[in-house]
């Protein structure tokens, strides 16, 4: 018993946990080109895609880039972005996301 304090607050586990199992969408994420925080984030449908639990995607419309972040198996989350790449025909920058803090 105790562990859990350890965790940190109960607010910022519940909050983890809901991104982790898919129920939530970040409520943010940065723009990989300028940095621009994005609000207006998509949860895509994962379900067809093995390896991939969690991806979203947002628009930037101060440097017109799409902005995407992928959570899954490490060579899932590669083949993503190759297919990506492919669709672009340039390559793909990659960035990271992190959940939001609770307010």
């Amino acid at each position: 018993m105790g562990q859990a304090r350890n965790r940190g607050p109960r607010d910022a586990r519940v909050a983890e946990a809901m991104v982790r199992a898919g129920g939530s969408t970040p409520p943010k994420l940065n723009c990989n080109a300028c940095q621009a925080e994005l609000t207006d984030v998509a949860a895509l449908e994962t379900q067809q895609l093995k390896g991939i639990s969690q991806a979203y995607g947002a628009h930037c419309a101060a440097c017109g880039q799409d902005t995407w972040a992928v959570r899954g198996e490490p060579a899932a989350v590669r083949a993503f972005y190759a297919a990506l790449e492919q669709a672009a025909g340039q390559k793909v920058q990659l960035g990271t996301a992190k959940p939001a803090a609770p307010a």
